[in-house]
């Protein structure tokens, strides 16, 4: 009887890990409230939701109101822009992430999936393709192996696996691929096989050379077989990176048309002092320079 007990006491606090973490409670925010209570057992994951919790704070929410529920698990990045009227070059930025993860999970994927995308939140900074050194090159390198990137994101879901069930590590996970010779998670060991893309290797070469990035660049880039995909894209991370900044980059360049089409509307309404010819000429420079890869520039 004793021993019963204490296992039902056990089952409710570490449920079937194959079930759906949409099931584990009444309602689905409240399925969602017991899955960070699971990855608070984790010393990692204690720190990952601590974290999180500062971060929304940050941006003057809760950590509730930056988790949400989607189709697929993934941060999202708004980036607003605000415009002074009378100082057209002026331009200030402003940006809020949030957090969906998939419903359709199992537990054990979801809470996975949850310590992933909570390290993109926590540790990611936000991009800006309005700035001038917003580059191809820089965004390959952020979205594998920089800060917050998917080496760092898929270790912590290693460390987690590791601490809550160290029985799993090697029967339902790469996290082996990633672990160094002394059976420790290892960047180095990531960074390595994020970067194997197969044979996209062709494709990938022609693609720097497009935008004039020498392969040299990324010396890491190898021709092996891939065993990490993006589930965005179904392409390994460096070529779906590519694909990525060039949507990107297509969008922002066609909003900042549109924004010069309007001043030069209103421009030609009444004459433009000499100063303000200037500013135009110079974010006319500064677009066709950065845009003319992804626009047909005139």
């Amino acid at each position: 009887m004793f021993e019963r007990r204490i296992h039902t006491i056990e089952d409710s606090k570490r449920p079937n890990l194959n079930s759906k973490w949409i099931q584990l409670g009444q309602t689905p925010r409240q399925s969602l409230s017991k899955l960070v209570e699971l990855l608070s057992e984790s010393s990692t994951g204690k720190r990952i939701i601590a974290l999180a919790s500062q971060k929304a704070k940050s941006q003057g929410q809760s950590l509730g109101e930056v988790l949400l529920i989607g189709d697929s698990s993934l941060t999202d990045t708004t980036l607003v822009r605000r415009f002074i009227p009378t100082k057209p070059d002026e331009v200030s930025y402003e940006s809020k992430s949030v957090v969906y993860l998939n419903r359709h999970l199992s537990v054990i994927d979801g809470l996975l999936d949850l310590a992933h995308e909570l390290t993109h939140f926590n540790e990611r900074q936000p991009f800006n393709p309005y700035r001038v050194n917003f580059t191809l090159k820089e965004f390959i390198a952020s979205t594998v192996e920089g800060r917050g990137g998917e080496v760092e994101a898929y270790l912590s879901e290693c460390q987690v696996l590791s601490e809550l069930y160290p029985s799993q590590i090697r029967d339902r996970s790469n996290c082996s691929n990633v672990m160094d010779d002394h059976g420790h998670l290892s960047k180095d060991k990531g960074i390595e096989h994020f970067y194997r893309i197969g044979g996209h290797m062709q494709q990938m070469q022609k693609d720097l050379g497009r935008y004039r990035i020498p392969a040299s660049d990324f010396p890491r880039l190898s021709g092996d077989t891939p065993i990490f995909i993006s589930s965005a894209y179904g392409l390994p991370y460096p070529i779906a990176a590519v694909k990525e900044y060039v949507s990107i980059m297509g969008k922002a360049c066609e909003n900042d048309r549109k924004r010069l089409s309007l001043l030069e509307m209103r421009n030609s309404r009444a004459p433009a002092s000499e100063q303000a010819s200037a500013t135009w000429e110079q974010m006319t420079r500064f677009f066709k320079n950065r845009c003319e890869d992804y626009l047909a520039v005139n």
